[in-house]
């Protein structure tokens, strides 16, 4: 049986830091998140993520706006905002913006879609903070926002947060159970492909990480909650958001599978599972201090 730590995907060996394979000669990349600990003083103001159905381009097409919007309550050395868009539990697009010496950063896109679709977006709201004597702390949140688009033939273009009509709740049901059973094929493959032994984690698919923006994980204490999760984004930002590393390759996480989180249910370790859109599985572990 393949030992839990071997690894197809990227193996983190210390808290909140992922090993970054990365050609600095040939992609000079200014952005980064790093997780720094977290100023107790300085909170984010505002944060929000929202989808919203727009209209309709033509018979076979419609499109969403997508918005990720966040206010810190003083000017920051670097901020930067990351936000992942599903549709039926694939990544169908990605969005970034970075900036020096400000509290606000703004966004705002518009993405093309057909057929009906549950869509998700969770984004991670980041602020590195510098003080004196090379002090340098952070300030994180997160925020998420869904949205159902019905498109058929039988009836008029509408969408929904919430189903509120029993149309509404019918067309949601059809579809989270579409979304569910793929994701539950793939998660499975992935599961029997890493001989993970499930009875001794408890999972949760990646936009239900939100959850942990108020709430503290099973066993860790809000304060190592936080430290976990920014640890966590900033692995996901560097060998997920811009690009999956393998074998040599960079594939696009474009098309990818919702990834899927599994905590060690005594919080040593996590563990993140996806499946590339070419089909190549994902997985790279994080260790959780004591």
């Amino acid at each position: 049986m393949k030992k839990l730590a071997i690894i197809a995907g990227i193996l983190v060996t210390i808290i909140g830091v992922f090993l970054y394979f990365h050609d600095n000669q040939n992609n000079k990349i200014k952005e980064s998140i790093i997780f720094f600990p977290i100023d107790s003083s300085v909170t984010f103001t505002s944060a929000s993520t929202t989808l919203k159905l727009l209209e309709e381009e033509d018979e076979d097409e419609y499109s969403i706006r997508w918005k990720v919007n966040s206010t810190i309550g003083k000017d920051a050395y670097l901020r930067q905002d990351i936000s992942l868009l599903f549709e039926d539990g694939r990544l169908k697009e990605t969005s970034s913006r970075w900036t020096e010496d400000t509290d606000k950063i703004e966004q705002e896109k518009t993405m093309m879609s057909e057929d009906s679709g549950h869509f998700e977006a969770i984004s991670f709201h980041h602020a590195e903070l510098h003080y004196p004597n090379d002090v340098i702390k952070s300030a994180q949140t997160m925020s998420y926002d869904q949205l159902y688009v019905i498109d058929t033939p039988l009836q008029p273009l509408e969408s929904f947060k919430t189903p509120e009509t029993v149309e509404d709740k019918d067309n949601k049901k059809i579809l989270d159970h579409a979304t569910d059973q793929q994701l539950k094929m793939v998660w499975d493959s992935l599961i029997n492909y890493y001989n993970i032994p499930t009875d001794e984690y408890f999972m949760i698919p990646f936009t239900q990480l939100v959850m942990y923006t108020n709430h503290s994980l099973p066993g860790l204490s809000k304060e190592k909650t936080d430290k976990v999760v920014g640890g966590l984004w900033e692995g996901i930002y560097k060998n997920y958001f811009l690009g999956v590393k393998y074998e040599g390759h960079i594939e696009s996480p474009i098309g990818s599978t919702m990834p899927l989180l599994l905590f060690h249910k005594n919080m040593s370790h996590l563990i993140f599972l996806s499946k590339t859109a070419s089909g190549k599985e994902v997985q790279f572990i994080q260790f959780i201090d004591p």
